[in-house]
């Protein structure tokens, strides 16, 4: 592919993927897909076979190299030497790549060797879970806080930041965390969120129609109410889900 870079010094593109629907996809991505050879990404298996399916790309001749989820030096060392030559592209299944999904460690390290990196614009977890919230984000509630569900703190317990960000009454508080850690999580935080609704976003973009009959549901409800409903929950069913912590309405 071709870049404004240097033979000595390649480019790393990151690539936006689908969150969900695995056509969306931008133009840019599907481009960098057929025109690169060295990818490295979570499932490099599953990498493939979207690449070849939903896009019907002759993935003869092309690397999918697994992304360690912690800082891995061997990696670094062969990457870099792949990067001596061609471009490479990181590529993760949750639309934003290195957030949630491995890759922050690497794009750190090659930052700090100097080395290009340019970041695709493209589908967003984050834009989607806005723009469901119901939140009407040029008038009252024009910030929000972002967090990452820590199962417990450096002493065991609640994580202190999961409370801290919780207690923000005057806006909302957008939770990611594993389909697994629901019901911990509701629990954790229902101390603090009290009487305040929760909404919970369901297996985001996906296909409504077969195997994700949760796809784009946005169910409301007080901790107390989800630490019922979650025992009737079919989670079987269910592949991904996000939380959003709504404001109090004293504070709005």
């Amino acid at each position: 592919m071709t870049t404004d870079t240097t033979a000595s010094k390649r480019t790393l593109f990151l690539v936006p993927w689908h969150i969900g629907n695995r056509l969306d996809i931008t133009v840019h991505a599907a481009r960098v897909a057929r025109n690169m050879r060295v990818f490295l990404t979570e499932e490099p298996a599953l990498t493939r076979r979207q690449f070849e399916s939903d896009l019907g790309i002759d993935c003869q001749g092309k690397e999918f190299l697994l992304i360690p989820e912690k800082e891995d030096p061997k990696f670094l060392k062969e990457v870099l030497a792949k990067m001596r030559t061609e471009d490479a592209a990181l590529i993760c299944s949750g639309g934003i790549p290195c957030f949630i999904d491995p890759g922050a460690w690497l794009v750190k390290s090659l930052r700090e060797r100097d080395m290009p990196i340019r970041a695709l614009a493209g589908a967003s977890i984050l834009s989607t879970m806005l723009s469901l919230s119901a939140m009407d984000w040029t008038g009252t509630h024009n910030r929000g806080t972002f967090i990452i569900y820590l199962a417990s703190g450096p002493k065991g317990g609640v994580h202190a930041s999961l409370l801290e960000a919780v207690r923000r009454e005057d806006e909302p508080v957008f939770i990611f965390l594993a389909l697994n850690q629901f019901k911990e999580c509701i629990a954790n935080i229902e101390p603090v969120v009290g009487k305040r609704l929760v909404s919970a976003f369901f297996d985001l973009t996906k296909k409504t129609k077969g195997k994700y009959p949760y796809a784009d549901r946005v169910i409301t409800l007080t901790c107390r109410e989800w630490l019922k409903e979650a025992e009737r929950m079919p989670w079987k069913e269910i592949s991904d889900v996000a939380l959003m912590v709504h404001p109090s309405e004293a504070a709005s």
